[in-house]
């Protein structure tokens, strides 16, 4: 079943999970892939790995992708004391209380407001470790993106075939319509030669010349057939699971071209007509190609 290219997905990690990621990604019609990944600075070294496992499950389509995580702080930073550099702070405070005659010594208030004498680091986790519990998540994100894609694509499959219907449809009036078109151009020829020549004889050779003419000229019947086989082309083409977007569109552009063949050759109102109401359907598919993968 085909695949639209609009869609959502999200998935959290489990909450006893020591690092709890948050994937979202949501995707619309784009001509290419295009895959945009926003994620904490930290793990920016596992953005290729990220867009490698969209790649393998993805073809089409503008992705954003959005990554958080959260980490058990025990377990993320350590908090360390500079001692040289408190020692130091401490005796110069001690040389200056001496300098002003004071019996006040720097207490522990004082010295931990210095700067880096408390060293703050976040602790530095493997980058496979963190990939392990990322891609888990990362996939099911994936799934939900493509389970609304599919579905997605199911209802706009739906759509086209009722569509093609109608194109069939209008396009046996118009075998019905076409062989008339030739006799009463034959009927209006010999009215009108009858009109302007009265009573001279007429040559009915010529007039079935003319006829035979405009018979070749406004035979549409190859253009029916084609029309036909593209038409069953397309269905065909729904049924397959692999990315088929381009296909269908150019399905669609020949569509296009034998519709329009149609309507300036056969010279008659009624199909001018019907082949209208053929391009009304076939351009609300064409505007809904642009979003299958």
């Amino acid at each position: 079943m085909i695949r639209s290219m609009t869609g959502y997905g999200q998935a959290d990690s489990a909450p006893e999970e020591s690092i709890r990621f948050k994937v979202e990604m949501r995707s619309v019609n784009h001509r290419y892939l295009d895959v945009s990944i926003r994620m904490p600075r930290e793990i920016q070294s596992l953005e290729d790995r990220v867009r490698r496992s969209l790649q393998k499950r993805v073809s089409r389509g503008r992705v954003d992708v959005f990554i958080n995580w959260k980490l058990d702080t025990a377990d993320a930073v350590s908090v360390t004391v500079d001692r040289g550099l408190v020692l130091a702070y401490q005796q110069a405070l001690t040389e200056m209380s001496e300098v002003c005659s004071l019996d006040e010594k720097p207490g522990l208030d004082l010295l931990s407001r210095f700067p880096d004498v408390l060293r703050v680091e976040k602790e530095q986790t493997d980058a496979d470790e963190i990939w392990q519990q990322l891609e888990p998540v990362l996939l099911r994100a994936i799934d939900g993106l493509l389970s609304q894609r599919r579905e997605e694509g199911e209802r706009l499959a739906a759509d086209f075939r009722k569509r093609l219907d109608a194109v069939e449809e209008t396009s046996k009036q118009v075998e019905k319509r076409a062989p008339s078109v030739v006799e009463e151009y034959r009927s209006k020829l010999q009215d009108r030669l009858n009109e302007y020549l009265g009573q001279a004889e007429m040559d009915p050779a010529r007039v079935l010349t003319e006829a035979a003419v405009f018979a070749d000229r406004s035979n549409v019947t190859e253009e029916l057939v084609r029309l036909a086989s593209h038409l069953t082309a397309f269905r065909e083409t729904l049924q397959t699971e692999e990315p088929v977007g381009r296909k269908l569109d150019f399905l669609t552009q020949e569509l296009f071209r034998e519709i329009n063949t149609i309507g300036s050759k056969a010279n008659d109102y009624e199909i001018a007509s019907l082949v209208v109401d053929m391009k009304t359907e076939l351009e609300k598919i064409r505007e809904q190609v642009q979003n299958i993968e």
